[in-house]
């Protein structure tokens, strides 16, 4: 697609394109995220669960480090959390996740998930090397959260 090369988006349909276009993770997408549900706050529940669908469909893994101790569910997409998430808990003393960042093939993806937030997708297999070294570094530190029924998740 784009090598060594800076995309930017804006609004609501910049994070819907750039949302699509992780789904052309081959395999694994690697998630800094600021909020679990962030699909439902920012497209409409359809939106959001055909894209979750999709992730399924595709079986492509998601690997998520999130300041969240807690969630209640927020998808009735089957096997979602079951076969294509793992979420691990990283306390905000040890890093603040402000900017939610995807990693994936060699694209790094860095956005504000909100009505006029900003997006960039950042083509380069150097820099997503490196988020993916970093993100891997943060993995090991975090915590396993306890993950009941229909993707309820808790540390406690």
């Amino acid at each position: 697609m784009y090598k060594n090369q800076i995309v930017s988006y804006t609004g609501t349909e910049g994070l819907l394109k750039a949302t699509l276009n992780s789904l052309n993770a081959k395999g694994e997408l690697l998630i800094f995220e600021t909020s679990y549900a962030s699909l439902n706050d920012m497209f409409t529940l359809d939106q959001a669960e055909e894209i979750r669908s999709q992730f399924v469909k595709r079986a492509i893994r998601v690997r998520q480090l999130t300041n969240h101790a807690y969630h209640e569910p927020y998808t009735k997409v089957k096997d979602f959390h079951q076969k294509i998430m793992n979420i691990r808990y990283i306390n905000p003393k040890k890093l603040i996740i402000r900017i939610e960042t995807l990693i994936y093939n060699d694209t790094v993806a860095m956005y504000e998930p909100k009505i006029d937030g900003f997006c960039l997708e950042i083509y380069s297999k150097e820099l997503a090397s490196q988020q993916r070294q970093m993100f891997e570094f943060v993995w090991e530190q975090a915590d396993r959260p306890i993950i009941g029924k229909n993707g309820r998740t808790s540390i406690f």
